[in-house]
């Protein structure tokens, strides 16, 4: 995995793309690496956080037309096509939180890899744009429909359709992204924030993302919060956090 750097430490793993040469540019085997990344993770129950990021001074800047367009002739041009949904499913469907840290470029496919995140903060330097409509190539990767649920139809629609750059303010004030900070604080920003979630018991960091998954794909139903509860109340690593949360409250008083 060359050009993805995975690494894990203290339930927090990183997701780094790194082909800072081309502004981390997703290529086809990028995208495969990926997918076989979040699968990996997806197993472990040791990592509660992972953070998705760019090597250098970017997110990514989309997909690396070049090496798609010199597979989309072969055999395998299905596949190949689908490569960038079936990414954007891995990072969705990981039963960890995942949050995205974005500095410099975010551009098409790297937003939409980003847009599949629970959480996006960004640096004051973020500049974002969906360019695919001015290469002549639609919006893919299921892009719209993280974009739609995310800002709205119609922000996403003139997004989409003029494919206009927009900086991080805009991107709070449409709900892209839920914090901006200077571009120099922004790996301590990410560093407090997912060892925040990090040290959540692993049970009800799992019920919340259940909870998130449920929502987005219009499956969520309420009654099941009651049997949340009542296992989270049944969790020695959530009972010791419940009753240090009641200490520390009582002594406030």
């Amino acid at each position: 995995m060359s050009d993805l750097k995975v690494s894990t430490d203290g339930g927090i793993a990183r997701i780094s793309f790194d082909r800072p040469s081309v502004l981390n540019a997703l290529s086809p085997s990028l995208l495969s690496d990926l997918i076989e990344a979040c699968s990996d993770l997806a197993k472990n129950d040791s990592v509660r956080v992972i953070v998705f990021e760019g090597a250098g001074k970017c997110f990514s800047a989309g997909a690396d037309l070049p090496a798609f367009l010199a597979l989309l002739t072969s055999a395998d041009a299905d596949e190949v096509a689908d490569l960038g949904r079936r990414a954007t499913n891995a990072i969705a469907e990981l039963p960890q939180i995942t949050v995205a840290g974005i500095r410099g470029h975010c551009v098409g496919g790297g937003l939409v890899l980003a847009g599949a995140c629970d959480i996006r903060i960004a640096a004051d330097d973020a500049r974002f744009v969906i360019p695919e409509l001015d290469a002549g190539i639609p919006l893919g990767w299921g892009g719209m429909e993280h974009l739609i649920r995310l800002v709205g139809e119609t922000l996403a629609a003139d997004l989409v359709l003029s494919c206009r750059p927009f900086g991080s303010e805009e991107a709070l004030r449409g709900g892209l992204i839920s914090r901006i900070v200077s571009v120099d604080r922004l790996d301590e920003e990410l560093a407090t924030l997912v060892a925040t979630i990090a040290r959540k018991p692993l049970s009800v960091l799992r019920a919340t993302k259940q909870q998130l998954t449920a929502i987005r794909a219009g499956t969520f139903n309420a009654r099941e919060d009651a049997g949340a509860l009542l296992a989270a109340l049944k969790d020695p690593e959530a009972q010791t956090l419940g009753q240090q949360y009641l200490m520390e409250r009582l002594h406030k008083r």
